[in-house]
């Protein structure tokens, strides 16, 4: 049977792992009618020691997705999984439950991933890592963008890879293309079978600058209410992604928390379908502006104090480093312009990071202040750039004071960055740019804009270890990759060092 006539041609995935539970997913290709299946989870790669076993309904109003949440099983442990329907078996995936008690974990942290800029190589790589807990996507799982996007937005790669549907995605069933496309990639595949997702969301699960009453890029009078696309961009990702709701009655919230033993909790929040509108005149002076909302704001600050765990981790889809301050080097300004770290002007922040937001990171930087644990790291996405950040109240005061927390940032998995938008090789035209950053800004210890990978996180009761990881190419599938750069953060000293 080829993999087109295949009833599981998306094959399978897991996700949000607990200490005893995790949650499976697959979909069945078929016509308008309902499937039933069968599952199965077994602590061999082979299927027979069996733990636990069931059935579901691909359900058509559904878009045939399942999702099972498997409960029962041990701690930190390794099962092999797969569905069956009328003889026909899936792909078996591994998943891992995460630990009750620990002293380490290891895992890789993604962003972006645009499927008609590049091959998706760093996934793959991700894949070959068999020690990790757990993959941690920080957003833009998906792309919604047109393959002829309009001119506000970064032009398309012709490499073969177009985006289905060709238009933008509005509507629930071409939401659904996208992530049916996303999810016959190969490489998608291989590293949603070796290992279970963390996942929060950023804009393009939704649509460009996404905010909770529109975007950037959404016309009501040409896409309708920004309500119904919203509902629709939801549904089809509770529908694809392995995912249990926090909330089954607000399928709008996705901020939750991951203990990894009494080692680290996960916080993952969401900065984009809640926040208010960036662009509002006036906001970035206003007081109440925020990028949580009313909900999730509170959450996270009660969250964060109350945490016994030893290492605090935030899975933040925005850049919660200053990026921006007067004067900054003409020479830099060109890619700085090209990655939006600052506003198109060049006169002023980001509105879209949490440059744009500054009462509500001061809020939190001061309670991870006056908290004073030193154990405090956020991890980022977004801006397709690699970063290694000290956060301070205000960087640039006379006497910033000690360090609060620090941050690593991702650059993307494959959406373009400067070299992309330059149209220059790598490690060119886009170094001497990274030198005048670097130099303007000393609380940032180390930037790259033109690599295309993944960090991997190394967590121990003494420090938390991040190392950057780069493709050597993503116009093209390559097994190529090279270590960029390596920080660390000990407990209670909340400073970078570079690390060997």
């Amino acid at each position: 049977m080829s993999e087109h006539d295949s009833l599981f041609r998306h094959a399978v995935a897991s996700g949000d792992p607990l200490s005893d539970r995790v949650v499976i997913w697959t979909r069945a290709t078929a016509d308008d009618s309902d499937v039933e299946l069968t599952w199965t989870v077994a602590r061999d790669s082979e299927l027979t020691d069996v733990v636990a076993s069931g059935t579901a309904t691909a359900v058509a109003e559904h878009d045939h997705c399942v999702s099972v949440d498997v409960e029962g099983l041990e701690p930190d442990t390794h099962y092999w999984y797969a569905f069956e329907s009328n003889g026909e078996r899936s792909p078996i995936g591994r998943t891992r439950t995460l630990p009750v008690e620990t002293d380490h974990v290891r895992f890789a942290a993604v962003s972006c991933a645009k499927f008609n800029a590049g091959y998706f190589n760093a996934y793959a790589r991700i894949a070959d890592r068999e020690e990790l807990n757990f993959l941690l996507h920080l957003g833009d799982y998906i792309y919604e963008a047109a393959e002829n996007p309009p001119a506000s937005q970064t032009k398309s790669k012709d490499i073969g890879r177009p985006f289905e549907p060709l238009n933008e995605c509005v509507t629930l069933q071409d939401y659904r293309t996208r992530y049916s496309q996303y999810r016959r990639d190969p490489d998608v595949q291989r590293v949603h079978m070796t290992h279970p997702i963390i996942a929060t969301v950023d804009d393009h699960e939704f649509a460009d600058g996404a905010w909770s009453g529109g975007s950037t890029e959404h016309h009501p009078e040409r896409d309708g209410p920004w309500s119904d696309r919203m509902t629709a961009a939801f549904r089809a990702r509770w529908e694809w992604m392995p995912q249990r709701m926090p909330d089954p009655l607000d399928p709008t919230r996705v901020w939750r928390s991951f203990h990894l033993g009494d080692l680290a909790e996960v916080f993952m929040i969401d900065t984009r379908s809640h926040r208010e509108n960036p662009d509002r005149p006036g906001a970035m002076a206003d007081p109440t502006h925020s990028q949580l909302g009313a909900e999730q704001g509170p959450w996270l600050l009660h969250g964060l104090r109350e945490s016994p765990a030893h290492w605090r981790l935030l899975g933040n889809g925005s850049c919660m480093t200053h990026l921006w301050r007067e004067g900054l080097p003409e020479v830099a300004k060109p890619g700085i312009v090209a990655l939006k770290l600052m506003n198109p002007d060049v006169t002023g922040p980001d509105p879209d990071q949490w440059d744009g937001y500054p009462f509500e990171r001061e809020k939190i930087l001061r309670w991870l202040e006056d908290d004073d644990q030193g154990n405090a790291v956020v991890l980022s996405g977004d801006v397709h750039v690699g970063m290694a950040s000290d956060l301070y109240l205000d960087p640039f005061a006379e006497d910033p004071g000690k360090p609060i927390a620090v941050e690593f940032v991702t650059t993307s998995i494959s959406s373009q960055n400067v070299d992309d938008k330059k149209g220059w090789p790598p490690d060119t035209g886009s170094v001497p740019m990274e030198q005048a950053f670097l130099e303007a800004l000393p609380h940032i210890k180390y930037t790259d804009w033109d690599g295309h990978g993944y960090l991997l996180l190394d967590v121990d009761r003494d420090r938390v270890r991040c190392e950057w990881w780069y493709g050597d190419a993503i116009i093209e599938p390559t097994d190529g990759e090279h270590m960029d750069a390596v920080f660390e953060v000990r407990h209670g000293v909340p400073r970078l060092e570079r690390a060997g």
